[in-house]
């Protein structure tokens, strides 16, 4: 959930952040402070100086080790072959508009004459090896071959050698965090608790794994008493029952944040929709199955999944709670493992309809997103707190620092259409404030098949922002999209004017409209 603008929320919270951010430096510097007065006797310390102790233990121990550790290089997917690579850059040609605005807008705005063709290379070896190119051996004249293309797209040739431009690479660029603190971790396990009794209280049993009992740090007391395991041994998830034989199960995956704790109304609220009394259709519980992804919740665990692990575990939990075809939701980076399943051909044909609530893989070859997650310095309220608390939150930070492979997580609207073509009806919730997606171009994107350009702006604080911009040719169409009814067909948009990122989720009536989707899927009419 983000804050809304304004000076009040906005000093609060940077008062937070500066206390979590010299937390840590405070207490080390207390601490060597009171060891200093006491030397050379021994003094049993006080409950606050053992407090400043531990805090400063922690720190030092995430300052010198920690932090370093994350930074070690991320585990590629599979190599793809010279024709899965040659088919990649042809379709990413074909996802072009302005060839020069693109490639300005992945080397973070510069000019074409400061980028050089040693540049791009490095670049292309990212995009379409993951780093793991022989630049100047076996690939080299592979890697000649596409930097002419681009040459072509351009019209122009790169100067030789390095230029001052640096582009963006997710994957292997340093990976920049902010260290927390004991106490923060303590405010996480308590949140965590208190999901975990809510989620119980509403009905749902929860099915843990090691890693989402023991190998996670901050501990999660609730999580370790319970008794169920998990089919699969790296994913945990939540469910409630599922007996209906004419209405289809629900299987939720959260985005970026602590855990389910923000869906937990909604998914409260979805489950008494679908099963509620007097429903004269129904014949048996309708059910719900959430997944849990502590890699960004906030938490310090295991690594993320691989792409094919994540496929195989997820099957497996389908199989053994009976999910035949079911309707897909997520939400934010939720539709980073949708995307998985929806570009695999056998658990695809078991999705009868998806919903996507502000999603993030539609358009992200575009550099948008990766350049306002992690490069973009904040200003108002809300970007202040996506900076802090997800962006450069350690364990959140090495799942896209090391873990978020473009190529396997992008979305095209083709294989879109391809699959609403075979009858999957699907929808995409944007809010038009989205301060990380430009959801005025994905909704022209999937609407109209209008390919946007990236450009990065600068305020008068020369504080940089990139924004994804039409060409005139669509100016006719603009908004015609956004006020077209919801009728539960084919690909549709519903669209929240006012509304940020994830702030759908806070009012009642937003969430009832969310829920209307998903209970007219459940009953695959």
């Amino acid at each position: 959930m983000l804050l809304h603008d304004g000076w009040p929320q906005y000093l609060l919270l940077r008062c937070i952040i500066l206390i979590l951010q010299f937390l840590g430096p405070a207490c080390v510097a207390y601490t060597a402070y009171s060891i200093s007065e006491a030397w050379p006797e021994w003094r049993v310390p006080s409950v606050f100086q053992a407090w400043c102790a531990l805090e400063s233990a922690f720190f030092l121990f995430f300052f010198l080790f920690y932090r370093r550790y994350l930074q070690r290089e991320a585990t590629h997917p599979p190599p793809r072959t010279k024709k899965q690579r040659r088919a990649l850059f042809a379709k990413v040609r074909l996802e072009v508009h302005d060839p020069d605005k693109f490639f300005s807008g992945w080397f973070r705005g510069a000019k074409a004459e400061d980028i050089g063709r040693e540049d791009v290379r490095v670049f292309l070896n990212w995009a379409f090896w993951d780093g793991q190119a022989d630049m100047y051996g076996a690939d080299q004249k592979e890697l000649d071959e596409y930097i002419g293309k681009v040459e072509e797209m351009l019209r122009t040739p790169f100067k030789p050698g390095r230029g001052s431009a640096k582009s963006l690479r997710l994957t292997l660029d340093p990976i920049e965090m902010e260290c927390r603190t004991l106490a923060w971790y303590g405010l996480i396990m308590l949140a965590d608790t208190v999901t975990h009794f809510v989620m119980k209280k509403n009905g749902f049993q929860y099915f843990k794994t090691r890693a989402s009992s023991t190998a996670v740090y901050p501990l999660r007391p609730a999580a370790m008493v319970e008794h169920a395991n998990s089919p699969a041994k790296g994913m945990s998830y939540w469910v409630r029952p599922h007996t209906s034989k004419i209405q289809l199960p629900i299987l939720y995956v959260h985005g970026i944040g602590i855990g389910l704790i923000s869906s937990t109304r909604l998914l409260h609220e979805l489950d008494q929709a679908l099963n509620a009394h007097g429903n004269e259709k129904s014949d048996g519980e309708v059910g719900i199955l959430a997944i849990e992804i502590l890699q960004v919740s906030s938490r310090l665990t295991t690594p993320m999944l691989r792409r094919e692990e994540f496929l195989q575990q997820l099957t497996q939990i389908l199989d053994v709670n009976g999910y035949k075809r079911f309707v897909l939701a997520s939400h934010s980076y939720g539709s980073v493992p949708s995307t998985h399943i929806l570009t695999n051909d056998k658990l695809a044909k078991r999705v009868a309809s998806t919903l996507f609530i502000d999603p993030v893989t539609v358009l992200l070859h575009m550099p948008d997103v990766a350049y306002n997650f992690t490069v973009r310095q904040p200003k108002t309220t809300a970007e202040w707190q996506l900076w802090y608390f997800a962006s450069k939150d350690p364990g959140i930070a090495h799942t896209l620092g090391r873990h978020f492979f473009w190529s396997e997580n992008v979305l095209w609207r083709d294989r879109i259409m391809e699959l609403v073509g075979k009858g999957m009806k699907m929808t995409a919730s944007l809010a038009s404030k989205d301060l990380i997606v430009d959801t005025q171009a994905v909704g022209m994107y999937l609407t109209e098949n209008i390919v946007p350009d990236p450009v990065l702006k600068e305020d008068e604080d020369g504080r940089k922002q990139m924004e994804l911009q039409v060409g005139k040719e669509a100016y006719g169409t603009a908004h015609q999209w956004k006020h077209r009814p919801w009728r539960g067909n084919g690909l549709e948009v519903i669209w929240w004017e006012g509304l940020d990122h994830a702030q759908v989720y806070d009012q009642a009536s937003t969430r009832a409209r969310l829920i209307e989707v998903l209970v007219e899927y459940s009953r695959d009419r």
